[in-house]
């Protein structure tokens, strides 16, 4: 099993869901609603009343949800809510990767979370760009940069030669940062240089070769640039101008068969 699939299989739902904002009554007002949701519920914990969920219910049992942006003056809480559906809920011990083959092959948005026989929180695809499941794709990411890196040191010298001057120098600059030693020309060992290489390099090296391209078509998929985009800001989230790592609900699940399918091939070539 792969280290992606182990973590994702430790990591559930119940880890990256949000909680209900609150519960109402559906015999309240949509004015009380908005203004205890706006200022009593979320002005004080300096939340977006737009990024949360309530339920609706009438006799203490749950007879909906609702998001803030539909609530309508005009309408009755009932009218504003959308009611419960058996197929957007998720039992909260669902492993990820489960979740994310429901999520990404269905068109409804928000799906309502169940820890036995009670709604505990709700769940949006936005909610995998958290931390437990970054995690999970930055140990994707590695284990295929590891089984690039092993294709590249077959033949490290030959590799290299399809990389400019520019990204040669880079790779020096961390070959001195590592302190590895330099031959008797006082130059870099090969083998030693291509592990200083970048995620990037090694999809420039391997693509420009006929052979691998041949033996590996899908190694010049758009989702080799879009691992490169990924890696790069689960690594350096200080760069993040948002919260949301840079794929779409509907690539997430194809990159991720196209990482994990490239990678075994890859290992077993090598």
């Amino acid at each position: 099993m792969s280290t992606f699939k182990a973590l994702s299989q430790l990591i559930s739902v119940n880890d990256i869901c949000e909680s209900f904002i609150g519960e109402f009554d559906n015999s309240q007002s949509v004015k009380d609603v908005w203004e205890e949701w706006s200022i009593d519920l979320c002005d004080e914990k300096d939340l977006d009343p737009m990024e949360q969920i309530a339920l609706v219910k009438s006799n203490q049992k749950i007879m909906g949800w609702i998001g803030y942006d539909m609530l309508e003056s005009s309408k009755t809480l009932c009218e504003c809510m959308e009611p419960i559906r058996g197929d957007i809920l998720i039992s909260s011990d669902t492993p990820l990767l489960d979740a994310i083959h429901i999520i990404c092959r269905k068109s409804d948005s928000i799906y309502l979370v169940l820890k036995k026989n009670q709604f505990i929180g709700w769940l949006h695809y936005n909610h995998f760009h958290k931390l437990p499941f970054r995690m999970c794709l930055f140990a994707l990411l590695i284990d295929l940069e590891r089984m690039l890196l092993e294709l590249t040191k077959s033949n490290p010298t030959s590799f290299l030669g399809n990389l400019n001057d520019n990204r040669i120098d880079k790779a020096k600059k961390v070959y001195g940062y590592r302190r590895y030693s330099l031959n008797k020309e006082g130059k870099e060992f090969d083998t030693k240089l291509i592990e200083c290489t970048a995620f990037c390099d090694k999809f420039i090296m391997l693509r420009k070769n006929p052979v691998i391209v041949q033996k590996f078509p899908s190694i010049k998929s758009k989702f080799g640039d879009k691992a490169e985009k990924i890696r790069n800001y689960i690594a350096h989230p200080e760069e993040e101008k948002s919260r949301l790592l840079p794929i779409k609900r509907e690539e997430l699940l194809p990159f991720i068969q196209w990482a994990e399918k490239l990678q075994q091939q890859l290992y077993d070539y090598v």
